[in-house]
């Protein structure tokens, strides 16, 4: 019975350093990630090449809406992958608490 309680009691410590690495993650090393792609090497030789300023204003647009919607994009999926990682470590950890619980119940109930 011991050892099983002390297995439950890691898993909990385990979990929590866990949750708390990820959380810790989303609000210090996530933010800071820059992670786009770059642009086509065809867009660098148009505006290279171009001499008629709306040309080179409306591959500027399409430049800012390109690393635009990758920005969102990234942005949604850290968000999506922060969400479900830290809805399975407190989860788990969950889960290993009431077990914990259930086991000194069941200890109290022996005695």
């Amino acid at each position: 019975m011991k050892w099983l309680m002390r297995i439950n009691i890691a898993a909990i410590v385990v979990y929590a350093s866990f949750t708390a690495a990820i959380v810790a993650a989303d609000i210090w090393i996530f933010p800071k990630l820059e992670s786009l792609a770059p642009p086509p090497p065809a867009v660098e030789a148009a505006i290279k090449q171009g001499n008629n300023i709306d040309a080179l204003r409306e591959i500027s647009l399409v430049l800012f809406d390109h690393v635009t919607a990758q920005a969102e994009t990234i942005n949604e999926l850290v968000d999506s992958g922060v969400f479900w990682t830290r809805l399975h470590f407190v989860g788990a950890m969950g889960l290993a608490c009431v077990n914990v619980a259930l086991l000194i119940r069941l200890q109290r109930n022996r005695a």
